[in-house]
């Protein structure tokens, strides 16, 4: 992994990021303009968090790019309050939204409105990787949260088997599928 600090942040950048990008345009899954779109998409959301940690004056360890896309590292412990933490996680998501909004409005139902949806989307997942399963663990914490992961987990279960039914079910998709179950059992 390359590192630098910068004014007390460390930025970094990870050998399994441009691995997975070249992996993914290596094996034509998507076209440059597409994956430009979505890193875009990325970083905009994570920008949506720093903002949000600025506004409150906290600056983050560390923002790291890595296979998983971008991971912002905070500080230890909460920031001030429930209802900073709570606006810190799901900023990044209320970003993606506008823009999906906003780009819907302005230039119709584009890539660019898909990509800023399905993310935001994605990321309200209540599972431990994603903002929406630390949100709910600051909601409800410990035995309800791990009731609704697996809530989740056997709906996810359902659309795959429904998905494989109908031959439309992708590899990536029961990777996510088995990586988000097993830490999610590993857990709990």
């Amino acid at each position: 992994m390359f590192r630098i600090k910068i004014r007390g942040v460390w930025l970094g950048v990870s050998f399994g990021f441009p691995a997975v990008i070249a992996v993914v345009l290596l094996a034509g899954g998507t076209d440059i303009l597409k994956l430009m779109t979505v890193l875009l998409c990325s970083v905009m959301h994570e920008c949506g968090h720093l903002a949000f940690m600025l506004f409150f004056d906290r600056t983050p360890e560390a923002v790291t790019l890595y296979c998983g896309g971008i991971r912002i590292t905070p500080r230890q412990g909460r920031i001030d309050s429930f209802g900073r933490d709570m606006a810190i996680l799901l900023a990044g998501c209320g970003v993606n939204f506008i823009l999906a909004g906003l780009g819907l409005l302005f230039g119709g139902m584009t890539f660019f409105v898909r990509a800023n949806f399905i993310l935001g989307a994605f990321n309200l997942l209540p599972f431990r990787y994603f903002d929406g399963g630390r949100a709910l663990e600051m909601l409800a914490g410990g035995r309800t949260a791990r009731a609704v992961q697996s809530v989740f987990i056997i709906l996810f279960a359902v659309l795959i088997i429904f998905m494989g039914a109908n031959g439309s079910v992708s590899a990536s998709m029961v990777i996510t599928f088995l990586i988000i179950a097993l830490d999610t059992i590993n857990n709990t």
